[in-house]
This record gives structure tokens, sequence and C-alpha cells, in this order.
């Protein structure tokens, strides 16, 4: 899909915005495993930075999102946001020290060309975040099961070993995770836990090897 197209995130960018309202606990124990391996200093970009929910609360200040929609709450929250694909990011290479992905890999239509383009514009020893709804959680079992969504019906989940091997393929090592979301619902702010297995959400961390 192509910016000039129909992105199917745009009628419903009020909406999505809105869930994080709606849902602060299951938001802010998924902000809580990003912040485990997100570094305290360097540059900074959100790939497919949604609404700008994410990086403003990160204090990450560049992003890229193909919806139109979602670029413009992104704006108003501060974010340097240019509309693009992950799959081309309009980027220098080596021009960030650090990047995150949230629950964006289900959605793009060639992911190892899109971690070859993350570890292009990192610096060497630049640091990517993938924060995963990985397929054998509750949470992506439930979003698979919405087959009657425009959003939801063609997205491609993956394990988190498939997510490694992704990044192993396209110039990334050292690899480390925490996981939480251990309840669809959680009724408070749930506190990560190192590795996976148990919780839905998992943020995996993997370093540029040059």
């Amino acid at each position: 899909m192509n910016t000039t197209e129909k992105n199917p995130f745009d009628p419903i960018a009020k909406e999505y915005d809105q869930w994080f309202d709606d849902n602060k606990n299951t938001f802010h124990s998924e902000l809580e495993a990003l912040k485990y391996f997100l570094p305290t200093q360097g540059r900074g970009v959100e790939i497919g930075v949604g609404t700008g929910r994410f990086a403003s609360e990160l204090g990450i200040s560049h992003g890229i999102e193909p919806s139109e929609s979602m670029a413009i709450l992104a704006k108003q929250r501060g974010i340097e946001v240019i509309i693009s694909k992950a799959e081309k990011l309009p980027y220098e290479n080596k021009s960030f020290d650090f990047a995150i992905m949230v629950a964006v890999d289900p959605f793009v239509e060639d992911i190892e060309k899109v971690y070859s383009e993350i570890a292009r514009i990192l610096k060497t020893g630049g640091r990517l975040i993938v924060g995963s709804l990985h397929r054998d959680g509750d949470v992506a079992s439930k979003y698979m099961s919405m087959t009657d969504s425009e959003v939801y019906k063609s997205a491609n989940f993956y394990t988190v070993a498939e997510t490694i091997q992704q990044l192993t393929l396209t110039g990334f090592s050292d690899f480390k995770t925490c996981q939480t979301l251990f309840s669809i619902s959680p009724t408070e702010v749930e506190t990560p836990e190192l590795g996976h297995g148990k919780g839905s959400f998992v943020a995996i961390k993997a370093v540029k090897t040059n």
C-alpha cells in the first residue's frame, strides 16, 4: 500500500486514540515494558508513530506514519512526523541512536525490509525496541479472530522466535526480552518481567551489529 491509497487506520484515528484513555492500565503496562530497554539519552525515532501516544510519553520527537489522520494527531502532540511507509524510511544512514516500533509488525507488507531499513538509519551499536503483541498471546488471538475488521482481517502476527529470526537476518543481535499483559484487561499497571512466554506483550531489544 502506498501513501496515496486509503489507509485502513484513517477512518478510525480518533477511535484508536481514544483507546489509550479507555485502557490506561494496558497502555501504561506496555510503556513500562518498553522503558525497560529504552536508552536514557540519544536521538530516537518511532516507526509507525500512530497518534503519538508512545512517542510523547517516552520523549521521542521523531516518527514516521503512513496514515495521514493518525499523523495529524501525533503532530498535535509535538512529534515531528513524516508521512511514509516503514519499508522506505525518509532518513539518512546512521542518523538515529535508537528506534522503537510498537505493534506495527502485523500491518507492514515486508517485515524484513522494514527491519533492514531500521538497521540502515541506526548508528552502529544503535538499539531497536520492538513492542510485539506476539502470535501466541491471548491479545493477538483476540485480534486474529476479528476477521470482519478492515484493520485486522489481513494482520500477520508473529511469534517472538520468528521476530528474533527476522531481526537476525537483517543485521541485529544481542537480543533480550521482557513481557507484560499477563491478563487481557489488567486491573492495574503491571510490572514487566524479563523473558517471554507468559505475557501477551513482549518488548524485544535488539542491537545493530555494524
